[in-house]
């Protein structure tokens, strides 16, 4: 584990146990005597990801240092800075899909439909939509690359990594097509209102809430690190 700490403009590393790839520990890996190495950064950090980044599956994350000034900025996953994730190439898709779908329409059917158009809001709203619910985190996004360098600070409303967003997202998008292929079917079978209460509103507000009191946890528990920190700063080991 990593924390980075720019009140104290320290780094502070822990061991911890081996894990698989489900980031489960393996029974017994934990090093005994684990301690905190907390180290002093000769320049002011700037960090605007979480504090603790955990080191564990795979290759880890990715962190890019970037010197403004006489500050030091910490970039998690610094990608998200760039174009892949930008409105702008959101756009470019869409586009793309409709020139490429009035192209071969043309030259199958000598003649052209809305479906093309179709074809581009789906890629184009469906590109945005990716883009957008990474803004409710805390990473963010480069909106609108490459007219803008800086990414946007997520709304840091919800974590990536965590169970309960992504299987509502999975969820309810689910629904909807559902609702969708129904509604415009030949002969409906679903009661529109009795449905999205049941599929959607329903899940969205059981899920949602009991999501937001595993927060409120974290948040607690965030708050005993910070008196472990201020505990460990009369306990420091020094590193040469």
């Amino acid at each position: 584990t990593i924390r980075f700490d720019p009140a104290r403009n320290e780094v502070a590393v822990r061991i911890g146990p081996v894990v698989n790839t489900g980031q489960v520990p393996f029974p017994g890996s934990e090093p005994e005597g684990a301690e905190e190495v907390r180290v002093r950064v000769g320049v002011p950090m700037v960090h605007t990801y979480d504090a603790e980044n955990r080191v564990d599956i795979f290759s880890g994350p990715s962190f890019k240092f970037v010197r403004k000034g006489d500050k030091l900025h910490v970039h998690f996953l610094d990608w998200h800075r760039r174009w892949s994730h930008s409105l702008t190439l959101a756009a470019v898709l869409g586009l793309g899909a409709i020139g490429i779908g009035a192209l071969v329409e043309w030259l199958a059917r000598g003649f052209l439909t809305r479906t093309p158009l179709w074809a581009g809001l789906v890629v184009g709203l469906g590109f945005t939509g990716h883009i957008l619910e990474d803004q409710l985190g805390f990473m963010g996004s480069n909106l609108f690359y490459p007219f803008t360098r800086e990414r946007a600070i997520g709304l840091q409303l919800l974590r990536s990594g965590d169970a309960i967003p992504n299987f509502l997202t999975v969820w309810l998008s689910v629904a909807l097509v559902l609702f969708n292929l129904d509604r415009f079917s030949a002969s409906p079978r679903l009661d529109g209102p009795v449905f999205l209460l049941l599929a959607v509103l329903l899940p969205l507000v059981l899920l949602g809430g009991l999501y937001q009191l595993q927060r409120w946890g974290k948040s607690e528990a965030k708050e005993a690190l910070q008196q472990r920190d201020i505990v460990s700063e009369t306990e420091e080991v020094e590193v040469r």
